[in-house]
């Protein structure tokens, strides 16, 4: 079995060393890991195309015993994972699973939409491969949680995740005797208001041209928009373990009657004739 390893936290994280090392517990399993140079958590599911990609042997036994190779790419974990795919293809090799993470902080909600593990997997979803993410909430104190998670996670769905959608996992940063076990979630609209901060960089070593503005990120403050009682967002908060199937594209039934519907003029007629 080839399992590929990305993340968004970096090729250094020990998230990610975690994760190959549990991994590389399956049997006959062969796994290649492939993360960026630097942290690129929040980069959404970005893609290089007009620069060059370069890939960085690293370690393996930093990794675990049964990583084939290691190596840090420049690009983003979309990137990471489209190009390791692609050169385990050119060198005859099938890929069976991607795994990413496990990333430092939770990816729950429409939070997928800014995350890059979980676009390492919509990448590798979108390419034909099962995937699964796996994500620590508020930190990774409790990293060895996932001795138990990942096992588990694995055993129940790999060779079963159906095409065309990722598994979200995400897990609460306390005590395993905490954890309360593993439900089932739908997805909580989650937003952050938009605030930065000006500020001043004149004297610092890259000063910015004259007549420029500088704003700095300034608030990770997060509110819950909507969540049923079994969205991932409220559930983790509790202390499950929430897995959701996430379907790359969405089911318009309901938007696309919408949109006939405004296109057709039946919308402006009943205005008209009020």
């Amino acid at each position: 079995m080839n399992i590929l390893i990305s993340n968004d936290d970096g090729i250094f994280a020990p998230g990610i060393k975690k994760l190959a090392c549990l991994l590389s517990k399956i049997k006959d399993a062969d796994i290649y890991v492939c993360a960026p140079d630097r942290e690129r958590s929040c980069v959404g599911h970005g893609l290089t195309l007009f620069d060059d990609l370069y890939l960085y042997d690293q370690p393996t036994e930093d990794f675990g015993p049964a990583v084939v190779w290691a190596k840090s790419c420049s690009g983003t974990p979309g990137d990471c994972v489209r190009l390791a795919l692609s050169v385990l293809a050119m060198k005859g090799i099938k890929t069976d699973l991607v795994c990413a993470g496990i990333n430092n902080g939770g990816n729950t909600g429409s939070d997928i939409n800014y995350s890059g593990t979980f676009a390492a997997c919509r990448e590798a979803a979108i390419d034909g491969f099962p995937a699964i993410a796996f994500s620590s909430t508020r930190g990774l104190d409790y990293l060895d949680n996932f001795d138990l998670i990942v096992p588990e996670i694995c055993r129940r769905f790999t060779g079963k995740i159906p095409a065309g959608y990722v598994l979200n996992v995400n897990a609460p940063n306390i005590p395993w005797a905490d954890i309360k076990g593993y439900r089932s979630a739908s997805l909580a609209q989650l937003r952050y208001p938009p605030r930065y901060t000006l500020v001043d960089r004149t004297g610092e070593d890259e000063t910015p041209p004259e007549d420029t503005e500088t704003f700095a990120f300034a608030s990770f403050a997060m509110e819950i928009a909507n969540a049923a009682e079994d969205a991932d967002t409220v559930l983790v908060k509790d202390g499950w373990v929430t897995v959701s199937l996430i379907p790359l594209l969405q089911d318009i039934g309901e938007t696309k009657a919408f949109t006939e519907r405004m296109l057709s003029g039946a919308e402006n007629a009943s205005e008209a004739q009020n």
